[in-house]
């Protein structure tokens, strides 16, 4: 085991402990209240433009990394890993046509870690940075 992953796994068991997590639990926990964050937008473009772009978004954003696209579903999934410590979080980004405005679509963004109880704000920043990168493609066309 390399030095940064040992380096890891303390951190994340020291986490756990600190808390109040049983360690056992630490390293595997996620799917806290508090390690995920969502937000609703609406983008003026068609669905199956923001599709092509919420695609493209997980391949030009730096810390995104595509894992699968469902166009039947209107949706997209995607991994983003923390800079130092390559945590990963698990993004989603679920489509839908609004109703009588062909030309706008509603997105669904929820970035939740894999990793602890706390984000410390990175789920946010996952779905901050990945808006921003999916705005500028569908402002390049």
């Amino acid at each position: 085991m390399s030095f940064w992953k040992l380096l890891v796994v303390i951190a994340v068991l020291l986490f756990g402990l600190a808390s109040g997590i049983p360690t056992a639990q630490a390293a595997t926990l996620g799917g806290s209240p508090y390690n995920r964050a969502q937000q609703e937008v609406v983008i003026a473009a068609s669905p199956d433009q923001v599709l092509k772009a919420a695609e493209q978004a997980f391949q030009v954003w730096k810390r995104g990394e595509l894992v699968s696209v469902d166009a039947e579903a209107m949706e997209v999934k995607g991994i983003s890993r923390t800079n130092f410590f390559k945590f990963v979080d698990d993004l989603t980004v679920s489509l839908s046509p609004i109703e009588g405005d062909p030309g706008h679509t509603r997105l669904h963004i929820t970035s939740e870690g894999r990793v602890g109880e706390y984000d410390f704000g990175g789920n946010r920043r996952n779905i901050n940075e990945y808006l921003n990168t999916l705005r500028s493609l569908l402002e390049q066309g």
